[in-house]
């Protein structure tokens, strides 16, 4: 994000992995067996963060839900992603 909306390169990337690491834990302590979906993708998002600063980064970081995954899966998934960042 740019300066304009209050927050750094920095800043925004440490709030990202912040977040994607809430998910992941979400996702690991409620029902981590049970299969995800597209739609619980996007609810997951939205429980995480309503900021209109953040949220298009993180819907771009989240991957899309191809195949059958299991939640804690997913959650690996986004800590690996948190990890790259």
């Amino acid at each position: 994000m740019t300066a304009r909306y209050g927050l750094t390169g920095a800043v925004q990337t440490a709030l990202l992995c912040q977040m994607l690491g809430e998910m992941a834990d979400r996702l690991e302590k409620n029902r981590p067996g049970q299969v995800m979906s597209a739609l619980g993708r996007i609810g997951l998002i939205q429980a995480t963060t309503m900021d209109p600063r953040l949220t298009p980064a993180l819907k771009r970081l989240v991957p899309e839900i191809e195949g059958t995954v299991v939640r804690r899966e997913f959650a690996v998934r986004l800590r690996e992603i948190a990890g790259a960042l």
